[in-house]
């Protein structure tokens, strides 16, 4: 990718309006093509760099008391996999590529630096996170009031297009579910549509 290309990302894709901004996100920003099962961001790490995705798919997830992947969410199409809940010292949670992706890595500092200067760049980075808080209110809702079919039903409305693309599992734990349990639920459920 070149370096026209990457500002080009910026100012069409995160909606950067000033060129002096564009520039220095452009000259700091590198693009990296990270192949299936590469980490891109491991919990407890320094938080070092924020990335934007440009294709593929991610998964983030966290470990439980017995090493047990509960996985939090997916990152497909042109965001950012912010990796906290904000700018820290520490990775909150681990990404890895569930699928090839490519990616842009733009260091910490520079976004620190360009939103003490750039006011736009804070309102972008907000809009950042208040689409990954909605995103991960909507799971929260729907792993607390429905049940186990209806967890995956919303998930086929939600999230059809990572239907073949994710494993199973990750599903099954995305959607708080024992994999058995969710294998019964697509039983039935494809059972439901053959009668």
């Amino acid at each position: 990718m070149t370096y026209e290309e990457i500002a080009e990302y910026y100012r069409t894709q995160m909606g950067v309006q000033k060129e002096s901004s564009i520039k220095i996100l452009a000259e700091n920003s590198r693009f990296r093509h990270r192949k299936k099962g590469d980490h891109l961001l491991v919990a407890g790490d320094d938080m070092t760099t924020v990335i934007f995705h440009l294709n593929g798919v991610g998964r983030s997830y966290t470990l439980d008391s017995h090493g047990r992947e509960c996985i939090m969410g997916f990152c497909r199409g042109v965001g950012a996999c912010l990796g906290a809940s904000g700018i820290q010292e520490k990775v909150s949670f681990n990404i890895d590529a569930v699928t090839d992706m490519d990616i842009i890595e733009l260091p910490v500092s520079i976004l620190t630096h360009l939103m003490k200067k750039d006011p736009d760049i804070t309102d972008i980075y907000h809009q950042l996170l208040i689409a990954d808080h909605d995103a991960d209110y909507q799971w929260h809702i729907a792993i607390q009031t429905k049940k186990g079919a209806e967890r995956y039903q919303w998930f086929l409305e939600e999230h059809a297009d990572l239907v073949g693309v994710v494993t199973q599992k990750d599903i099954a734990s995305y959607l708080n579910l024992k994999p058995q349990s969710l294998s019964r639920i697509k039983l039935g459920l494809n059972q439901g549509t053959e009668s």
